[in-house]
């Protein structure tokens, strides 16, 4: 290798030319040296691996459906591999391997493993490396004589281009292990020259883009116009390029070399980049919870074995789940991160147990994603996270800001922001608030998370950085996510070339907090956005997986009931585990439907167990010796059902059922009316309500509220995730007459049901069920969806005419236009709400509010309210894969949500000065309950009153080990104003943050002020 400090003269005099000379000069014409270049690129690659032809001797253990850890491979019976290719495995299955090296010297080498599943590399239990389509060879460490190999049937390297074809039918196809040996000379210099000619070949397009300089074939438009760097590396490229065809290796790395050197030291200063290694684990999607463990697994041992080799590397991760997965998998592995945390290379930047959906958990829900989060990051390392990196969720409520700052989260990341469909979101770098004023910082990223430091990604990166002129950072999110094996060797090679190289923005690995602490040296000339930020694309994960959905919030439910029976009796935290597992279902492709159908195989059942469970451990938590009891978990006075009978509830309470006072006032019913002393409401032949009088306020009707509407649900792209605004306006009003039912005339109950079929197989019914003490309208649907690729829904066409709907978020609410405006209007035809909506004209005191038990999918459209009951899109393929045998899979499940479906709603006039128990987020807690009763003694609760601040609803009851509770409250209607807590002699509140730490002074009466959706803890104790 010739020294770097030479003249190209001296260089190009030491060109052997075996006596030979030029039959022509050098074509002057540049545009047909660009292919040659190109060519020569990939002779080069060629060269860089030789592989033994004799295979290393390898057993095999049988294929598993249960995953083991690696601590139970020894114990496997193994069988020798004699015959490749040999095809193992159903889809998701795990082995393991035993390498044999002994008498193999492994220095300077290294393994090819070629096998179609993704694999992880174990030396006595510890990690080495993975296997996977961004990591084909990996090194040998110098002495090694075994190794055990992990591998699951499965191939999802999605985002590696050329790399998602799958395993084949027959299963995971395995061709051997051999040595191989690489050409650190061609190594080096296929890098060098990928980072140059991709250089000229950006800097040829920007000026000439209707050319491709690499093209072979066809018309070869000239370089006339092109940057003199772009003409330059050509030149010196095509020198290199004469050299090693003729043989002469060495010497056409020395050229591609110098030309790196007298290049280095002139990158851009404009933007700078920082590179932070990524892997993002999907930790369900197109494969289950055991194979996404699997994926964090040799994608953490990847990032490991780059930060010895590579000193500059930083890697990031973001879920804390995936090391509890760990804990149990592989604890050798843990145990290193933690060392590799402390030293600062590896990054825990994410907040949340999991990369949270922000819309679809209620607000507790959510909140607890932050405290488990927070909580296992500082058992594990000492120390908690300021960043929230939760870039592939679907859209981000206004409440997150305020979760964030109460956990002290400082700094928010996401790149999903792109995928919107009509509207560019304008900024890259800014202060997000949210909707009660809560600031963080915030950057989006403007393209994936799966960059590969390609050189056109640096390039894109430092042009999308919208706030350049006033913050010139912009983080790079570097390596291939779930089956891709995260950051690799080559993307390193590539970020070393072009750190500080004339024509690319100057660029180094880094931290990701420490990209934020200097973003915030600029915060106050950055730009602002408040309240939500909406995601204009997947509108359809609102409904996808009823079933789960429905589990989902029953699971929530359940645990808040368990937690207040918890907090009476002073019993203290409830395990966390269930907890931990619900967080989970946060997950961004687990919660929305968007994951193959065996994650809800799986799933469901789990929820239902998870449910299941707190309600009974509730009934054992206040059983005692005594009468039968029924208990209110909820803050909140309400009624319950108990044979029959409606049983009046107080708040926060366990009552004897002997003692309970029952409600008394009757209903009476017809085949076109309920009727009660509060509600009057009459319907036509189809079902739907043509008036509707309630606490003699008249619901303003457009047309008869109820409507059923089947619509064809064909998404352009993603079924499971999508709807489509084409859709809306072909759909079909169901307009047929119903079969009615009436029940319970005269009694304090009474319901209509009536009955229609819809598309080509399909049946509803929609009951309207009215209590004889309630304002509020119950709507009960039965569904029984035999149709694929239908999208079912209820309207309620009325005259209110405000500018904006309201819809409920975890916390809080966000306003929306309801009018025909502009593309941003347009986009919301279907949006996100968190049980309730609500609309009304703009004084907010006359409008009609509707509740659901677990539905999320809304719309507005000029005083037509409407809510996704169900969808049965297509069932998201496992794309990668080729179509194996699953254990325990439906094969014939093309679409979801085939059959019957419970969906329980209801209705009621709407004004923002009602009284709490009016509230639209507290019916939406209050109406759909199931019933806890115990043998013991009554319980009652330490809060007497909460008087005033009538938005500021009570929320959640959460147990504290000291015997004492926390009370949330959070404003609900965007009015500010005090509210008094009264409580029971002996019992003192004080406010606290969101962790129940004290942020004032015990008091017996506590003066809460509060401010537009506001979220506030109170303790209360002795």
């Amino acid at each position: 290798m010739l020294l770097f400090w030479v003249s190209w003269e001296v260089l190009y005099a030491h060109l052997p030319s075996n006596g030979s000379i030029h039959m022509l000069d050098r074509t002057p014409y540049l545009q047909f040296l660009a292919p040659r270049i190109g060519r020569v690129q990939e002779d080069l690659n060629a060269l860089i691996w030789q592989i033994d032809s004799q295979t290393l001797p390898v057993t095999q253990s049988p294929a598993m459906h249960e995953h083991l850890t690696i601590a139970q491979a020894a114990d496997l019976d193994y069988t020798p591999i004699t015959n490749t290719p040999h095809h193992w495995g159903k889809m998701f299955e795990q082995c393991f391997w035993q390498l044999d090296l002994s008498g193999v010297d492994t220095q300077g080498k290294y393994l090819f493993w070629a096998d179609q599943g993704e694999a992880t590399a174990y030396d006595d239990q510890m990690p080495l490396f993975g296997f996977d389509p961004g990591h084909k060879y990996q090194p040998l460490p110098a002495g090694l004589t075994k190794l055990t190999i992990e591998s699951i049937c499965a191939r999802t390297g999605v985002w590696v281009a050329g790399e998602s074809q799958g395993i084949t039918a027959q299963g995971s196809r395995f061709e051997g292990a051999f040595l191989a040996t690489r050409n650190n000379t061609a190594w080096n210099m296929s890098h060098d020259l990928k980072v140059l000619l991709d250089l000229a070949v950006m800097l040829i397009e920007r000026d000439t883009p209707a050319d491709t300089p690499l093209g072979r074939g066809g018309f070869r438009k000239p370089f006339d116009e092109a940057e003199p760097l772009a003409k330059k590396i050509i030149v010196q490229l095509d020198k290199a390029c004469e050299a090693f065809e003729r043989g002469h290796l060495e010497q056409a790395a020395s050229i591609v070399n110098y030309l790196m050197t007298e290049l280095r030291g002139k990158g851009d200063d404009t933007v700078k980049l920082i590179l932070t290694g990524h892997a993002h684990i999907d930790l369900v999607w197109l494969w289950p919870e055991n194979a996404g463990e699997f994926k964090a697994t040799h994608s953490f041992a990847n990032a490991l074995n780059l930060m010895d080799r590579y000193p500059e590397f930083f890697f990031g991760y973001s879920q804390p789940a995936s090391y509890d997965a760990l804990d149990k998998r592989t604890p050798k592995l843990m145990e290193a991160i933690t060392e590799k945390v402390k030293a600062g290379k590896f990054e825990h930047a994410g907040a949340t147990y999991v990369e949270s959906d922000t819309q679809l958990a209620c607000g507790e829900n959510l909140l607890r994603a932050f405290e488990v989060g927070q909580d296992n990051l500082m058992q594990r390392f000492g120390i908690d996270t300021s960043v929230l990196w939760i870039p592939d969720v679907f859209g981000y409520s206004a409440c997150i800001p305020q979760l964030m700052a109460g956990f002290g989260v400082k700094y928010f990341y996401t790149t999903k922001q792109h995928w919107s469909s009509g509207t560019k979101f304008p900024f890259s770098s800014f202060k997000w608030l949210g909707h009660d004023g809560t600031e963080v910082l915030t950057h989006v990223s403007w393209r994936h998370y799966n960059m590969a430091a390609l050189p056109e990604e640096t390039r894109f990166y430092a042009n999308q950085h919208r706030q350049a002129g006033v913050h010139n950072e912009a983080l790079m999110p570097t390596g291939y996510g779930d089956g891709g094996g995260g950051t690799s060797a080559e993307m390193l090679e590539r970020a070393r070339r072009m750190a500080d190289l004339a024509g690319y923005p100057q660029m180094q690995w880094g931290r990701i907090d420490q990209f934020f602490d200097r973003m915030a040296e600029v915060r106050d000339e950055l730009p602002t956005w408040r309240g939500e930020i909406y995601l204009e694309f997947h509108r359809g994960v609102q409904t996808s997986q009823s079933h789960l959905k429905h589990q989902f919030r029953r699971a929530e439910r359940s645990l808040q009931t368990l937690e207040a029976a918890h907090a009476l009796l002073g019993e203290g935290a409830i395990d966390i585990d269930p907890w931990k597992r619900l967080i989970f279902a946060q997950f961004h492709d687990y919660i929305p439907g968007s994951s193959i159908q065996r994650v809800y195989e799986e799933t469901i059942p789990e929820l239902r167990e998870i449910a299941d469970k707190a309600l009974c451990d509730t009934s054992r938590t206040l059983e005692a010796d005594g009468e039968k009891c029924i208990f209110n978990p909820l803050p909140i006075s309400t009624v319950a059902t108990v044979n029959d009978e409606l049983i009046k509830l107080p708040a926060l309470s366990g009552v004897k059922l002997a003692d309970a006072a029952r409600i008394t006032e009757k209903v009476f019913a017809s085949e076109t009316k309920l009727q009660s002393e509060r509600v009057s409401a009459t319907f036509n032949s189809r079902g739907e309500i043509t008036e509707l009088i309630m606490d003699g306020k008249a619901i303003a009707i457009n047309r008869p509220l109820g409507e059923v509407w089947s619509i064809n649900d064909v998404p352009n792209i993603y079924d499971a995730w999508e709807l489509e605004r084409h859709t809306f306006s072909t759909g079909t009003h169901l307009t047929d007459d119903a079969t009615v039912k009436v029940d319970g005339d005269g009694n304090t109950t009474a319901s209509i049901s009536f009955t229609r079929k819809f598309a080509k197989a399909s049946t509803i019914t929609v009951r309207y069920v009215l209590r004889g003490d309630s304002p509020i309208l119950d709507i009960e649907t039965d569904i029984d969806l035999q149709d694929p690729q239908i999208l079912v829904k209820l309207a309620f066409p009325t005259d209110y005419q405000g500018k904006d709907a309201i819809y409920g978020a975890p916390f809080g609410a966000t306003l929306r236009p309801q009018h025909p405006g502009p593309i941003a209007t347009e986009s919301m035809f279907e949006v996100p709400g968190s049980r309730w909506a609500v609309v009304s004209d703009d004084s907010q005191r006359d409008g009609l509010m509707v509740m659901t038990e677990s539905r999320y999918g809304f719309g507005c459209l000029s005083g037509m309210m409407h809510v996704s009951l169900v969808r049965s899109p297509k069932v998201t393929p496992t794309r990668g894969d080729a179509d194996t045998t699953s254990f325990g899979a439906n094969k014939s499940m093309e679409v979801s949500d085939i059959g019957m479906h419970h969906v329980n709603l209801a209705i009621g006039h709407f004004t923002a000065d009602a009284p709490r128990e009016m509230n639209p987020a507290v019916l939406a807690e209050t109406r759909f309950r199931e019933t806890v009763t115990y043998t013991g003694k009554p319980v009652t609760s330490p809060i007497i009153d909460m008087e005033g601040g009538q938005s500021l609803i009570p929320t959640w009851i959460k147990p504290m080990e000291d015997g004492s509770m926390l009370l949330r409250l959070n404003e609900t209607l965007g009015q500010r104003g005090q509210m008094q807590l009264k409580l029971v002699d002996g019992y003192k509140a004080v406010m606290t943050d969101l962790r129940g730490e004290p942020t004032g002074k015990p008091s017996e009466e506590l003066c809460v002020d509060y401010r537009p959706y506001m979220l506030t803890t109170v303790r209360i104790g002795k």
